[in-house]
């Protein structure tokens, strides 16, 4: 199926889904919706970025050395998911997993992390590998850091290259 197609169906198909998938989640109080295919889903609240209306997004996640990675993937489609796209213009959020909420800043993963990562999600995620292969679109490993007590400073726009943080080099 061509990139055109694929987006035309596909977007309000996972909008439905993650609508019905966060009501089932709240209405069971979790119980219901925290997993997906075995793995974690982590529920992104970010600010929209043209709206300024909070969004919430589930997202499957992996564990990286006490900090949460999940994947721009938006299912393959040529167009970065707007969970995304909002994180680049305010790169502070919100995330819930297992029914505990942490505010949390995101960052792309430095490119060896991003490797790294992308291969766990690929051996995790068996159709993330699919996704990859249908888009010629670079596909995001983002990290979620866990937001300090009191913040310093707000961090640095996502779109400029950032030095990895040490405890992130490994």
């Amino acid at each position: 199926m061509d990139q055109g197609s694929y987006s035309r169906w596909a977007r309000p198909a996972a909008k439905a889904l993650a609508r019905a998938h966060h009501a089932a989640y709240r209405a069971t109080n979790g119980w219901l919706g925290a997993r997906w295919r075995g793995a974690e889903v982590a529920w992104i609240t970010t600010t929209g970025r043209r709206s300024g209306r909070r969004r919430t997004t589930p997202v499957v996640c992996l564990r990286e050395q006490g900090q949460i990675a999940v994947v721009a993937s938006n299912g393959g489609s040529d167009h970065a998911p707007d969970w995304w796209l909002n994180l680049q213009h305010d790169p502070r959020a919100e995330v819930e997993i297992a029914r505990t909420r942490h505010a949390v800043w995101a960052q792309r993963a430095h490119a060896d992390l991003e490797q790294r990562l992308a291969t766990r999600f690929a051996q995790a995620f068996p159709r993330f590998e699919h996704y990859q292969r249908r888009t010629e679109r670079d596909i995001p490993v983002v990290l979620l850091h866990t937001e300090p007590a009191a913040p310093t400073k707000r961090p640095r726009a996502l779109d400029q290259s950032c030095n990895p943080v040490s405890y992130l080099a490994s």
